[in-house]
């Protein structure tokens, strides 16, 4: 009996250490819990925060289209410039014409694309920062969740 007792007792022990462990490493909102109306304004930041992301997604894939295009367009004009006969007038042309778009879309890559996808990522970073701040570490009450949803209604973006 004495036996049982103490393995008993000792599991206890372990699964309580154990358990404490968790709580540590997983710190809890603090701070009073978030009213229905805080509630509310989050529940309407989360799909600005969705479509933020999709448009980092869609910026990024641009940047990335336009500069495999450039790059494309580099190869060619390196492979011209080694097979061009410098009599060949209208290779020349071609040549220069190549060199030009090549130049517009590098220029529209600094000045337009890469400054869109940039301020893209900043707008969605001051947002997260914004929601995590006012909604992720605070308390919620599942009550006051199921309140905030029911008759929810947010402002276009």
């Amino acid at each position: 009996m004495t036996y049982r007792f103490a393995a008993s007792l000792l599991t206890i022990l372990v699964m309580s250490s154990a358990i404490a462990a968790a709580q540590e490493s997983t710190p809890l909102p603090s701070g009073p819990a978030l009213t229905v109306e805080e509630l509310k304004g989050c529940l309407c930041e989360e799909p600005q925060l969705e479509a933020a992301r999709k448009e980092i997604a869609t910026r990024r894939a641009m940047l990335n289209e336009r500069q495999a295009q450039l790059t494309a367009l580099d190869t060619q004009i390196a492979d011209r410039r080694k097979t061009l006969d410098p009599n060949d007038l209208i290779g020349q042309e071609l040549l220069k014409n190549s060199m030009a778009q090549s130049a517009a879309l590098r220029d529209l890559i600094q000045s337009d694309t890469r400054p869109a996808l940039n301020q893209s990522v900043t707008d969605y970073n001051a947002l997260a920062a914004k929601y995590t701040e006012t909604c992720v570490n605070r308390p919620r009450y599942a009550y006051d969740v199921d309140a905030a949803k029911k008759d929810l209604v947010c402002p276009l973006p």
